[in-house]
């Protein structure tokens, strides 16, 4: 439960349109509200400008559809923080905007209004990235060499071993097909399905794609008298383990990862068809490290400004006597993961602090916490890009001429995967589909030939070959004989043609074979049997040629993938390590931390002994001295009688 209280705030606000800035005295700003999260905000702002003319520059230059750019900086004018808190700044592009004018007569002939401008805007990957949809092929590219390519104006970092793994492809489809589907969704997808973080520092304006949470900084102590309620909220456990399912006809494979709060006999399953084992057991890591729960939260709002940084990332820790002996999360550091602010001006009137710095404004204030070492990534909601595309290729196959039917399979001598080339002359980029008998059953071997036009799925990070569009040149047969016929070989010139049509109604089967000069005729109709041998001088034999393209060619594919293979295991292992070393880091830090407690306790268990100690020993002396001073004073007494 939040409720306003009163402070005086110092407000800075900035205007950035068609290269002019213009600069807002605070106290004319008469409303703020936002919402600052791990991996962005949104805010609006409402701000009154002084007696203007028509043509005032703001309002033309506002009037315009350039690129707003905003800056607003939110501070406590509080003078008993030492050191004071760091600002909230806010730097990002408008959403939308609105102007509502007030008219206050005329001087001179020229009439003068009072406007109220309303600005929404938020972080500059929001504005930009929800509103960037592109369909792209790509191959020998890193997904950090993708972003990088798309980031735009915004400051970023990349910090994670996955993104810069080449991938042999890589596929982005976000047009039309996919609709509501931006840039923005994809990079959260792809941190989603990755378990890794996507972050923003609001203070420095700069996004972060990582593997973990960020764990620097130093705690500040929040003060519990600034404190109006604190809520603790218990996140539900989830209930499910998960399964791995390898979909292999000859080797199909279940692996159970079990979660500790699990429900026996509930479980998400994920399904996998790859032959290549390092495959599935990446998935399984990946898998295993899902299966994490959220450490419970902690809901604190105020009613008071605080005096240290509350802003996302910040780390605060709730210590002293004020704070309640059994709460949920004190004594440890507390990370700050969401943040709320809403002031009204007291005074809103558009004559109201005209130039002025700063004002009272009635202002609601609410943070949410959780424990810095709760690796659980919050992600806002996103809309997953719908795979796959499909486009058209021509089968890729060196060597020979442009008309030659040669068919190339690449082998992979690392994973014994078979492979077909496929150029896609929209992007001008080569893809691998898997060499299968995509339609046939095995006793069929129909590879495709070269430069044939077929249809090509593409999803992600691979493509597959679905269908053939068109016939090869001299396959069709002529419509008014109904026939079929199959045309193997490399070229009209050398080849064997089987056919069947209809001759007078009557079906004629013939077998047609040619190497240039030489060629062979078996024709078989109603009662006639014919075979033809015959060899034609002027053609000659063909002068034997030997082009090595499609092997080297081939060999070229195979280092390819063998140094792409040998990157993505060092890159698998380097991952593995960095897991380990980052899971027995934290939990030494847990374990210092728990000593560290342990230690405090005993400390002061020790303490509080050697003051109730000290207190006893004080009380003696107090004693000894008020019977010392007893014994002076019989002393005095007798001493008077004696004289």
């Amino acid at each position: 439960m939040s409720t306003a209280f009163k402070e005086k705030l110092k407000l800075e606000l900035t205007l950035t349109l068609g290269g002019k800035s213009f600069s807002i005295p605070g106290g004319q700003v008469k409303h703020v509200a936002v919402r600052v999260t791990p991996t962005g905000f949104t805010a609006s702002v409402t701000f009154w400008t002084s007696l203007e003319k028509k043509d005032a520059p703001l309002f033309t230059a506002f009037s315009k559809p350039d690129l707003l750019q905003m800056r607003l900086s939110v501070a406590a004018l509080d003078h008993t923080a030492n050191p004071p808190p760091a600002p909230l700044v806010l730097q990002g592009l408008a959403r939308s905007r609105r102007v509502f004018a007030e008219t206050h007569g005329s001087t001179k002939g020229t009439e003068r209004v009072f406007r109220r401008y309303t600005v929404e805007f938020a972080d500059a990957a929001q504005v930009l990235w929800r509103q960037h949809r592109p369909i792209e092929l790509h191959t020998d590219m890193s997904v950090a060499e993708l972003i990088d390519a798309h980031k735009a104006s915004l400051q970023l970092t990349q910090d994670w071993a996955v993104m810069r793994q080449k991938l042999p492809m890589l596929c982005v489809a976000l047009g039309a097909d996919a609709p509501e589907v931006s840039f923005y969704d994809f990079v959260l997808w792809y941190v989603d399905t990755n378990n890794g973080v996507f972050s923003y520092d609001v203070q420095k304006n700069e996004y972060l794609l990582a593997d973990s949470k960020p764990s620097s900084g130093t705690a500040g102590k929040l003060d519990r008298l600034r404190v109006g309620h604190a809520q603790l909220r218990l996140p539900p456990p989830i209930r499910h383990g998960t399964r791995v399912l390898n979909a292999l006809a000859n080797g199909p494979t279940t692996v159970a990862l079990p979660q500790a709060q699990a429900v026996t006999g509930v479980s998400h399953d994920v399904m996998l068809r790859t032959p290549i084992a390092t495959q599935a057991e990446q998935r399984q890591k990946l898998e295993k490290a899902r299966l994490q729960v959220r450490q419970r939260l902690l809901h604190v709002s105020f009613k008071d400004y605080p005096s240290v940084d509350v802003f996302p990332g910040a780390l605060l820790r709730l210590e002293g006597p004020l704070w309640a002996a059994g709460l949920s999360g004190r004594d440890e550091d507390m990370r700050v993961l969401e943040l709320e602010l809403e002031a009204h001006a007291e005074l809103d009137g558009q004559h109201d602090k005209q130039q002025s710095p700063d004002a009272f404004y009635q202002v609601v204030l609410g943070i949410r916490l959780e424990s810095a070492s709760d690796p659980i990534v919050t992600l806002p909601a996103y809309r997953a890009p719908r795979y796959p595309i499909h486009v058209e290729a021509l089968v890729n196959s060196p060597g020979g001429e442009v008309t030659d039917r040669r068919y190339t399979i690449v082998d992979d001598e690392k994973t014994s995967l078979s492979y077909f080339r496929m150029t896609v002359p929209l992007w001008n980029q080569t893809v691998s589909v898997p060499a299968e008998p995509i339609h046939f059953p095995g006793q069929f071997f129909f590879p495709p030939y070269k430069n044939t036009r077929v249809l090509v799925e593409l999803h992600y990070d691979r493509a597959e070959l679905i269908r053939f569009i068109d016939w090869k040149e001299g396959v069709r047969t002529p419509q008014d004989g109904q026939g079929d016929q199959i045309l193997l070989g490399q070229n009209k010139t050398s080849q064997t043609a089987l056919t069947h049509d209809f001759q007078d109604e009557k079906p004629v089967w013939r077998m047609f074979r040619t190497s240039a000069g030489d060629t062979q005729v078996v024709r078989m109709s109603e009662g006639n049997l014919f075979i033809q041998v015959k060899e034609s001088p002027a053609g000659g034999p063909p002068t034997p040629t030997y082009d090595v393209s499609p092997q080297v060619d081939a060999a070229k594919a195979d280092l390819s993938a063998a140094v792409g293979g040998a990157i993505g295991e060092t890159s698998a292992a380097y991952m593995g390590a960095m897991t380990a070393v980052r899971a027995k880091m934290k939990s030494a830090q847990a374990e210092a931390k728990a000593a560290l407690g342990g230690a405090r306790a005993e400390v002061g268990a020790q303490v509080g002994e050697a003051k109730s100690g000290l207190k006893g020993a004080t009380a003696k002396l107090s004693q000894g001295v008020g019977k010392l001073s007893g014994a002076a004073e019989a002393a005095k007494a007798a001493l008077k009688k004696l004289m």
